[in-house]
C-alpha cells in the first residue's frame, strides 16, 4: 500500500513493493512486468513515478528493460550489497 506523506518517497515505496514481489516469487525470473500505464493505474501514480522506481530496480539488477519488448524480471537476480 502506497502511503503519501509517510516520509518515504512514493517511487521508493513502489520500488520496495516490486522488489518484495520479486523476492517473494510473485514475479518470476523472466516474467514481463505490466506496462508503465498498468503499473501507474495499480499504484495510483503517473508514469514518471513508475519509471523512477523501475530504473532503480534496473540499477539494482532486479529488472532488465528490452527496448520495444518491455521490462522483465532479471534471471538469477541477487539483491544484496557487495562490500
Amino acid at each position: 500500500m502506497i502511503e503519501r506523506g509517510s516520509g518515504v518517497a512514493v517511487w521508493r515505496q513502489i520500488e520496495n513493493t516490486l522488489a518484495e514481489e520479486i523476492a517473494g516469487g510473485r514475479l518470476q525470473a523472466g516474467e514481463r512486468l505490466p506496462t508503465e500505464l498498468q503499473l501507474a493505474e495499480r499504484f495510483g501514480v503517473n508514469r514518471h513515478t513508475i519509471r523512477r522506481a523501475v530504473s532503480t530496480l534496473v540499477e539494482r539488477g532486479l529488472l532488465r528493460v528490452e527496448q520495444g519488448r518491455g521490462t522483465f524480471v532479471q534471471d538469477n537476480a541477487i539483491d544484496y550489497a557487495i562490500s
